[in-house]
């Protein structure tokens, strides 16, 4: 099946899985290489980008960057050995602690996968760091709250975000290293940029009018559904009930990424609902222990 591709600057191009949850990655066009933007999660798509690089930027890709250490976005890494690899400190850690077992899981369920290897990033940093090439200046940012070890990509000439899974159609939190404050602060971070589009980890490429609200919306989703989790628990609701509150009701459509955002929207809800009811628990064991 062939990826879908999209032309979002001079120089710049989006490639988006048909495969696997509409996932993006991106390259960075110049007359010194190319910089590639995450991979796809499945050889026959990473083939599909390293046929068209050969064909727009014959000087080769110069750097391989992971913007989060998960199987869809680092899986194609070891399909470019001669460029330098790039991600944040924590991700590398991350593949080398999950990474490996991860993928042996996979190939038991995905034969495809049989022939991927972990390339673990040689270059790495902290908060952030720079790229200039052939007159690009590429800007990786941290900007953990999906995971510890997200960076975005600003291609500063372009004004082009690539986001990662900090902009999804809705934001994912249930996951075990998810942190929905810093999630907040660093989507908030992000209106410190002036963007022309920003490219989603998963999902529709947001353009120069969608940038500031969506990202105003996500912060709102978070805050909303917080506030709802809580409510509910102060006044004695249950995990039913909480799951009546529909995604539409929260300035979100159900429709992208094949319907998947309800799934998430109510993965979501349990997660806080489950974080309330621990917070709950603990606190009334401290309460039994000073009374004692």
């Amino acid at each position: 099946m062939a990826i879908i591709r999209t032309r979002v600057a001079d120089d710049t191009w989006v490639f988006t899985s048909e495969l696997y949850v509409e996932v993006n990655a991106g390259l960075v066009v110049t007359p010194e290489g190319g910089i590639l933007i995450d991979t796809l999660p499945f050889p026959s798509e990473t083939k599909q980008i390293i046929e068209f690089a050969q064909r727009v930027c014959p000087q080769g890709i110069k750097y391989v960057i992971n913007t989060l250490s998960y199987a869809d976005h680092v899986y194609g890494s070891s399909y470019f050995p001669e460029a330098e690899l790039i991600a944040h400190d924590l991700c590398r850690e991350m593949l080398m602690e999950h990474g490996y077992t991860a993928l042996e899981e996979a190939r038991e369920h995905t034969p495809e996968l049989r022939h991927v290897e972990i390339r673990l990033p040689k270059i790495v940093f902290n908060e952030g760091v720079v790229i200039r090439l052939g007159g690009k200046t590429v800007h990786l940012i941290h900007s953990p709250g999906p995971s510890p070890e997200l960076c975005v990509v600003h291609v500063r000439e372009d004004k082009v975000l690539f986001a990662s899974d900090l902009m999804m159609p809705v934001p994912l939190i249930a996951t075990p290293y998810s942190d929905v404050e810093a999630f907040k602060r660093s989507l908030m971070n992000l209106h410190d940029y002036n963007l022309e589009c920003i490219v989603q980890g998963h999902g529709d490429i947001l353009l120069r009018g969608e940038v500031t609200s969506s990202i105003d919306i996500s912060v709102k989703y978070l805050n909303d559904i917080q506030q709802l989790v809580q409510r509910l628990m102060d006044d004695g609701g249950t995990k039913h009930d909480l799951l009546t509150y529909d995604i539409e009701q929260f300035e979100r459509s159900r429709i992208p990424l094949g319907g998947l955002v309800q799934q998430f929207h109510a993965n979501n809800l349990l997660f806080l609902w489950d974080q309330a009811r621990t917070r709950q628990r603990q606190q009334r064991q401290v309460a039994r222990n000073g009374v004692g």
